[in-house]
């Protein structure tokens, strides 16, 4: 028995011994495997994006939206103009657009943008011409282009009492030049349109909101600019809630024609309640991929330069890769280039850090896939 006793310590040692190796061995092998799969994976993110026939890291640009259209030597010599104060190229660039209403709402958010910085030529242009519709439009919707960017784009609680008093007056200025507007050109969609993101400014009640909608869309049925902001003035975060916002987009898309693009409301309304609620399984449910496979049929109607196009490849490029349909999400990273100021990039804070993260994650995940040719019905 004293022997037994004097063996038990030794035998002990080395089974200890014995284990320590075993687990030390499985360590090493486990820190080998974690290295190779590190390793593969910096080894896919290192792959150059220019051989999936993607834009590089750097020449991404989150300053612009869209590439420059074939209107901007045109527009370029309008600024320059304005800027020297000569008002007229500024003013044809806006009348050649016509009733084209989405088109003649995108010029005069460019005149607009450069009159809220300068309007020196805009009031040039209301002295000789008091009575344009035209330049009560622009100098409208340049009020509220000025209102905007006292707010800023930060969350409400980063938004200083000051900020937010100056932001609700200009808004108020804004309101009254919209009307003005509006008067000179009662059949012109834009003053009413314009008047949209005052009303989420402001807070305007439902019944309000819904009054002036019904402006809209008198005017203008399927105005694409029209229906982005509306749709934001029923999220949560400004007037409505998840609900209302969903069942609008639902009911704007469900019945407009396919050139219209607002089957994409659908995508702008996942993505807000993905981005609120930040679960991104809006994104993983059948009703989703019919949203997305609806938006990219509607896109083959329109002509490839429509400037609409680029915000929808970007949301598609988005919701494909959470689907992990990977061929389709590379082709529309094709199709969206390397100009990258939209949803859902801006909503992070760090656009190009998150497009770069997500495009890695789509054509890491086709090449694994075997490069698949995406779909073409």
């Amino acid at each position: 028995m004293a022997v037994l006793l004097l063996l038990i310590p030794p035998l002990i040692w080395a089974l200890a011994k014995l284990a320590t190796r075993y687990f030390n061995r499985r360590t090493a092998d486990l820190q080998q495997k974690t290295e190779a799969l590190k390793a593969a994976s910096a080894a896919r993110a290192q792959i150059d994006p220019t051989a999936f026939g993607l834009p590089s890291d750097g020449d991404l640009d989150p300053t612009r939206a869209t590439a420059p259209g074939a209107d901007a030597a045109q527009l370029a010599q309008a600024e320059e103009a304005a800027t020297a104060g000569d008002w007229k190229p500024f003013a044809a660039y806006l009348a050649e657009a016509g009733t084209d209403w989405n088109e003649r709402y995108r010029r005069l958010w460019k005149l607009a943008e450069h009159a809220s910085k300068d309007d020196g030529w805009l009031s040039a242009w209301r002295a000789a011409e008091p009575g344009s519709a035209d330049a009560a439009v622009v100098h409208a919707t340049a009020l509220i282009d000025l209102a905007w960017q006292v707010r800023s784009s930060k969350q409400a609680k980063h938004v200083t009492r000051e900020q937010f008093d100056a932001f609700h007056r200009v808004l108020g200025e804004a309101t009254e030049a919209s009307r003005a507007a509006a008067e000179l050109a009662p059949d012109d969609p834009s003053p009413f349109v314009s008047q949209l993101p005052i009303a989420m400014g402001l807070g305007w009640s439902h019944e309000q909101f819904d009054a002036l909608w019904q402006q809209v869309i008198a005017r203008a049925p399927y105005h694409y600019s029209a229906h982005q902001t509306a749709l934001q003035y029923w999220c949560r975060k400004w007037s409505g809630s998840h609900e209302q916002m969903s069942a609008f987009a639902e009911r704007a898309a469900a019945g407009a024609p396919p050139e219209s693009l607002l089957s994409g409301l659908r995508l702008a309304a996942l993505h807000e309640l993905e981005f609120t609620e930040d679960d991104y399984r809006s994104w993983m449910t059948p009703q989703a991929n019919q949203a997305i496979d609806k938006v990219i049929a509607d896109l083959k109607t329109v002509p490839t330069d429509d400037p609409r196009l680029p915000g929808l490849h970007h949301l598609l490029a988005y919701g494909l890769t959470h689907n992990r349909r990977w061929a389709e999400a590379v082709e529309q990273f094709r199709l969206a280039d390397r100009y990258i100021d939209h949803a859902p990039w801006t909503y992070t804070g760090r656009p190009k850090a998150t497009y770069i993260e997500i495009r890695n994650r789509a054509r890491t995940g086709w090449d694994k896939a075997g490069r698949p040719t995406p779909p073409t019905a």
